[in-house]
């Protein structure tokens, strides 16, 4: 396999962060919840929000590449703090291309976050996983992180 790079998103990288995140958007809205927009990615809020993260220091936007192609990215930012004190860090989303998982991508996006985090002094970070979807939770677990809530919802219509 030819060498992986991940580095810094710039915003000429923002269409190709654009495909992934459909991807994943696909991928959730197939296995876990049909309610996804799956029109948000490449509408002007998904255009907006990842064009934001990519520009604000106060975010980490990361991308992977093979071959001169993004196979993967990452999207983490500082959020409010809410009722806690300190500040806090939430792993928005991230994607590595299914057939280069279980390959160490994921680990080694989130250890670049931890280590940002790290030097944003952050003192809590969160990230966010649909119940079912345990392969992302197992990754976070094995990265230290803990059932902090847990968030219940019932549709009504």
């Amino acid at each position: 396999m030819d060498k992986i790079i991940i580095s810094k998103a710039t915003s000429k990288d923002l269409a190709d962060i654009q495909t992934p995140s459909f991807d994943l958007f696909n991928m959730e809205s197939n296995e876990f919840d049909k309610s996804l927009d799956m029109e948000w990615t490449y509408s002007k809020e998904g255009k907006k929000f990842y064009s934001d993260r990519i520009k604000n220091e106060n975010s980490l936007v990361k991308v992977v590449e093979r071959d001169g192609k993004i196979i993967g990215y990452f999207c983490g930012s500082l959020v409010g703090g809410f009722y806690r004190r300190g500040i806090h860090a939430e792993m928005e989303d991230a994607l590595v291309e299914e057939k280069f998982r279980s390959k160490g991508i994921g680990g080694k996006l989130m250890k670049d976050f931890l280590d940002w985090c790290k030097k944003q002094k952050v003192n809590y970070i969160s990230a966010v996983a649909t119940a079912q979807n345990e392969k992302a939770i197992k990754l976070y677990r094995k990265l230290g992180f803990k059932d902090y809530t847990l968030t219940l919802e019932k549709k009504i219509k």
